[in-house]
């Protein structure tokens, strides 16, 4: 006998998926801002350290800090969890809509 899905169980499966989704997401976007950090501190300590005759150099590895720090910020703004969430939320007033509609419909 096979196990039918039921919309409950669906639900459910959403939600954690939703869940699951949202800490993945969280996680992966604070380990590339962390990546992105050293990698402009990196950037940073080479404009430091290179000889002051050589400015071209210096501005370049200051003009890459300042880019990889634009990116950071980028990545801060762009991920939109908001919207994720609201369509989250709207597949599941869908589910329980169909749940609750689903007696009449089997009624018949």
């Amino acid at each position: 006998m096979r196990h039918r899905s039921t919309f409950g169980r669906v639900q459910r499966r959403l939600c954690y998926a939703a869940d699951k989704y949202n800490v993945d997401m969280q996680k992966i976007r604070f380990e590339l801002i962390l990546e992105l950090k050293a990698l402009a501190e990196q950037a940073q300590q080479k404009a430091i350290d290179t000889h002051p005759a050589k400015v071209e150099t210096k501005q370049n590895w200051i003009r890459l800090a300042a880019y990889i720090s634009q990116v950071i910020n980028g990545i801060g703004k762009t991920y939109d969890e908001t919207k994720t969430d609201t369509d989250l939320k709207t597949l599941e007033n869908l589910i329980r809509e169909l749940n609750q509609t689903k007696p009449q419909t089997q009624q018949k």
